[in-house]
C-alpha cells in the first residue's frame, strides 16, 4: 500500500473537475427514458482522483473507516497512517441536510445528465442535479468533513437547492476530504487485520513489513 500523497491537492482537483465535466458532456448520448438500463458515476464526493481522506481514531480503533464504509469490498487488511493537520486549517462541517445543500448551492456544478438515471432510481426524483464544485470549494476551505449525524440524516436523499436538487452520495461516515496540502505525517503507519468471525472487530498487528 502506498502512503497518502500529502502534496498536489490542487492538481488533483483540477483533474477531478475536468473529468466530471467531460463525463457530463458524454452523458448527452444516454437514452432519455429513466427506465433504461443506464448507469454511471454515482458519487457526489470527489472520488475520481486520489485525494487524501481521513477519519478519526476512536478508542482502540486507529480509524473509524475500518468499520464504517458505505460500500465495502470486504477488506481483511488495512494500513493506517497517523496524520496531523495545520492548526489554521479551514474545515467545512457537513452536519446535516442544510449544510450539504448550502455547500452545493454556494459552489454549484451541474451534473444533471450524468447522475440522472442513478439518482432517480435512488430517490424517485427527476430534474436538474447539482454537486459541489470541489475545485471552487478549495478556494475557501482546506477540507470538508462529514459528521456521523450528517451522514445519517443526509446520505441518499434528494435535497432541494433552489430550482435543483442534490444528493450526498459515496461518502463514508466521519470522513474528511482534504482539498489542500495541510497534512503531515505524525508517526509510523500500522497494519490492521479484520477478525474473520466479526466484521466489526479489527486488531493491530504492528508496523508494516518491509
Amino acid at each position: 500500500m502506498e502512503p497518502p500523497a500529502l502534496i498536489g491537492a490542487r492538481l488533483q482537483l483540477e483533474q477531478w473537475k475536468a473529468r466530471t465535466i467531460a463525463d457530463e458532456l458524454q452523458s448527452r448520448e444516454r437514452p432519455h427514458r429513466l427506465t433504461e438500463n443506464v448507469s454511471g458515476y454515482w458519487w457526489s464526493a470527489p472520488q475520481l482522483v486520489p485525494l487524501v481522506t481521513t477519519t478519526r481514531a476512536l478508542r482502540s480503533l486507529a480509524a473509524v473507516r475500518l468499520v464504517l464504509v458505505e460500500d465495502t469490498f470486504g477488506w481483511q487488511r488495512a494500513r493506517v497512517w497517523p496524520l496531523r493537520l495545520a492548526s489554521d486549517a479551514r474545515v467545512f462541517e457537513v452536519t446535516g441536510p442544510d449544510a450539504w445543500a448550502e455547500l452545493a448551492g454556494r459552489y454549484p456544478l451541474d451534473v444533471s445528465l450524468s447522475r440522472r438515471h442513478d439518482w432517480w432510481r435512488a430517490t424517485g426524483h427527476d430534474g436538474s442535479w447539482l454537486i459541489p464544485d470541489w475545485a471552487a470549494v478549495a478556494s475557501d476551505y482546506d477540507a470538508v468533513h462529514l459528521t456521523m449525524l450528517g451522514y445519517l440524516t443526509t446520505a441518499g436523499r434528494a435535497l432541494p437547492v433552489g430550482d435543483s436538487h442534490t444528493v450526498l452520495a459515496g461518502w463514508d461516515p466521519d470522513e474528511t476530504y482534504w482539498l489542500a496540502d495541510v497534512l503531515a505525517e505524525s508517526g509510523t503507519p500500522a497494519e490492521w487485520h479484520r477478525n474473520h468471525s466479526d466484521s466489526l472487530a479489527w486488531w493491530c498487528v504492528g508496523p508494516p513489513r518491509r
